[in-house]
């Protein structure tokens, strides 16, 4: 399967599955609308308002919607195995079984914790290897020491992007395959050695293809909302937002989770002929 038939599978599988994405828009509306009224008014800008005219978060402001982001990240975890399910079952069947997404969000939920456990804590370990290299060498004041610092820092930084990219199939390997963590970043690593350049242009195709509808319609919206009360316009870009975001977050999911079932078949069939 190749990237653009990829994109197309998540697209299509977007397109026929809009109960699914109607479940992600009303949990991204909910964290907008909440956001919104922990935010005491004034504090956020309004539509097409630069950033810098925006006064100062209050600390009991800042403190509320740093609780409610975590909240929201581990329900988010929740959601993202829901998803999984539902999404593989439609390409691996062609059947949307809705009725279980509380049931695969439940089962993966410990296992895709600590999945994103594990990647965060491997690139905090070479954020900080790679500062303090720098940090050691900074005291000394000597040009060639800090280049030859930040040439090895920069290398490590690299270094770990190439393993964060290796372990992008994780969740898929996981749902896919019915399997731990471990094995799951096992085979990730696997896959995506054999085929990183693809994974890594469909990753930023997507990125790419994301951005650009994200810049339309927040040029298309800023433009309806920009006579609006402020509020008013707020609403209408969080709720833009949110249908957006669950929308492209399953072509996302269905794009990865169909070029890695692709790919699995593939390395199966090889894997025989051999045999």
């Amino acid at each position: 399967m190749g990237m653009l038939e990829a994109i197309k599978k998540g697209f299509g599988v977007a397109s026929k599955n809009l109960a699914l994405v109607f479940v992600l828009f009303i949990f991204n509306l909910v964290w907008n609308m909440v956001n919104m009224a922990v935010m005491p008014a004034g504090t956020m800008p309004a539509p097409g308002a630069g950033a810098a005219t925006a006064p100062a978060i209050p600390p009991e402001a800042a403190l509320a919607t740093l609780a409610f982001s975590i909240l929201f990240v581990l329900v988010s975890i929740f959601m993202q195995g829901g998803s999984l399910g539902v999404v593989r079952d439609y390409i691996k069947e062609g059947k949307m079984k809705l009725s279980q997404f509380a049931s695969y969000g439940l089962k993966y939920y410990l296992r895709l914790l600590g999945l994103g456990l594990i990647i965060i804590l491997f690139i905090f370990i070479i954020a900080v290897i790679a500062a303090l290299i720098v940090a050691v060498t900074a005291p000394l004041n000597n040009v060639i020491a800090t280049v030859i610092a930040s040439i090895v820092a920069i290398a490590i930084g690299l270094v770990g992007i190439y393993f964060v990219i290796l372990l992008v199939m994780s969740p898929y390997t996981m749902v896919s395959d019915e399997i731990g963590v471990i094995e799951a970043m096992k085979r990730s690593m696997r896959v995506a050695k054999k085929s990183f350049w693809k994974i890594l242009l469909l990753l930023i195709l997507l990125v790419l293809i994301a951005i650009g509808i994200g810049v339309l319609l927040g040029v298309v919206t800023g433009l309806l909302t920009v006579a609006l009360p402020a509020k008013i316009g707020q609403i209408i870009i969080g709720v833009v937002n949110s249908l957006f975001n669950g929308y492209f977050g399953i072509v996302m999911m269905a794009s990865f989770m169909a070029l890695y079932m692709a790919l699995a078949r593939q390395e199966k069939t090889v894997a025989q002929k051999v045999f």
